[in-house]
């Protein structure tokens, strides 16, 4: 009678499990986001690579759904479902993985950081202003406003960025101003009117799902619910730099009186420093200065 009961319960276990390995998979990602919240990789690649080595953990439960029998539609089902659940998850995870919306909005907070702590393009504004003097352009407003997003003057970028959707003439579909109304939500969402940026990415999701747009909601929706990136905090290590510093005075006590002759040594290995130190500047001047929007552009395209 005891093994007559055991079978049942052993089947409604291993089907509960299997109906909720989402949920599991979910949470063996965040673990592994976690580990990775300090490396240089993208956001893109951290996610990737994290769903890639959790898939082996839950491989067998995806084919276990599958009933085709002929191996060819078996395969190509199985990777259907692999892709609309690795869609799924990037954007589902920033609502509980508190350790995926902190590397999505440190990376993003970088990138503008970068662009922002430089000094204001004065020439650049000049120009802007001239092209929409000349042509009062939708697209001219909309690089304008993206520029002042980029420096921070919040205001000017909302005033041309709306300028821009207004003046468009497909403005009555969503999808053509996606790239406007994706900028303006942004720009919403640095104002803290959490509730229109949320409206915006609703509007452009209506018909069809997209998941950078899902994903960017989800952060939103987040913040609009009081989670926020928690400050950097500046690792000291006293141990070590105590250390250190004793080392030299240590030496210095064993160390000889420096003669005339080690002195003149110091001084020319000092100034061939400099000199080289001097040309390295010179050079860096010279080159191409590089484009520091284009980390950030990646935000205002959508998935095909």
């Amino acid at each position: 009678m005891k093994h007559l009961l055991i079978l049942p319960l052993l089947f409604f276990s291993l089907n509960g499990y299997s109906q909720n390995y989402k949920e599991n998979y979910k949470a063996d990602i965040c673990a592994c986001l976690e580990t990775k919240k300090n490396t240089l990789q993208t956001a893109n690649k951290i996610f990737d690579a994290c769903f890639a080595k959790q898939m082996t953990t839950y491989a067998s439960l995806i084919e276990a759904e599958i009933k085709e029998e002929d191996k060819t539609q078996k395969f190509i089902v199985g990777q259907k479902i692999r892709r609309e659940l690795h869609q799924k998850l990037k954007y589902e995870l920033v609502y509980s993985c508190n350790a995926y919306f902190d590397i999505i909005e440190q990376k993003k907070q970088d990138v503008l950081q970068q662009y922002r702590s430089k000094k204001i393009d004065s020439t650049r504004i000049e120009r802007l202003n001239e092209s929409v003097a000349m042509q009062p352009h939708y697209s001219n407003y909309f690089n304008r406003g993206q520029f002042y997003y980029f420096i921070g003057d919040l205001k000017k970028a909302e005033q041309d960025v709306k300028k821009s959707i207004q003046e468009n003439p497909l403005s009555q579909s969503h999808l053509a101003t996606a790239q406007e109304s994706l900028l303006l939500a942004m720009i919403y969402e640095e104002q803290k009117k959490y509730s229109e940026a949320i409206a915006i990415y609703d509007t452009i999701n209506s018909k069809t799902i997209n998941p950078s747009v899902a994903l960017l909601r989800a952060i939103v929706f987040r913040k609009s619910n009081g989670y926020a990136l928690k400050p950097k905090v500046p690792v000291e290590n006293n141990n070590s730099t105590s250390a250190s510093n004793s080392k030299p005075a240590e030496k210095a006590k064993n160390k000889p009186a420096n003669t005339s002759r080690t002195r003149t040594a110091q001084t020319n290995r000092n100034r061939a420093r400099a000199k080289k130190e001097q040309n390295r500047t010179i050079n860096r001047a010279k080159q191409k200065p590089k484009d520091s929007t284009k980390p950030l552009r990646g935000l205002f395209k959508l998935d095909g």
